[in-house]
């Protein structure tokens, strides 16, 4: 086994192998925890529920970004409850207020239909965003001479 352990190391890895002095170890587990202590810190740690709730909405940001913020590390946290999730995402609406409104009246059972529900009001402020700005260029275009 030992035999292989170079094989699958990427170029940090065997940088760190050919560093080591001769007999440096004198078991296969002194090995293994020797790597786990130099490269622990590289490696990305799961998430927790904490981190879902330092997420938050911004001002003047669209609806969609934070959706997607939630729900990319929604994905790197293993276990987490369908009720920790959604209240999560209630609690970090702050300048989306009809839709934490929405969700607070009717609540998602479920994280796929929380998401669903805050992704129809994201297509609805897209929506919003567009005849705007057609208002906008329409009225500049009637201001020509």
């Amino acid at each position: 086994m030992a035999n292989y352990f170079p094989v699958v190391l990427d170029q940090a890895g065997h940088q760190w192998l050919l560093g080591l002095t001769e007999n440096s170890f004198d078991s296969w587990e002194e090995l293994r925890q020797a790597f786990i202590d130099n490269f622990i810190a590289t490696c990305e740690q799961p998430g927790n529920k904490y981190d879902l709730e330092r997420i938050q909405d911004r001002k003047n940001k669209p609806l969609r970004d934070y959706i997607r913020c939630f729900s990319d590390m929604c994905l790197k946290i293993p276990k987490i409850s369908h009720d920790e999730a959604i209240s999560a995402f209630i609690k970090g609406l702050r300048f989306n207020k009809a839709v934490r409104s929405k969700l607070l009246r009717k609540r998602p059972s479920t994280v796929t239909e929380l998401l669903a529900t805050a992704k129809n009001y994201a297509d609805d402020d897209d929506a919003e965003k567009l005849i705007r700005e057609y208002i906008r260029g329409t009225q500049q275009n009637e201001q020509l001479p």
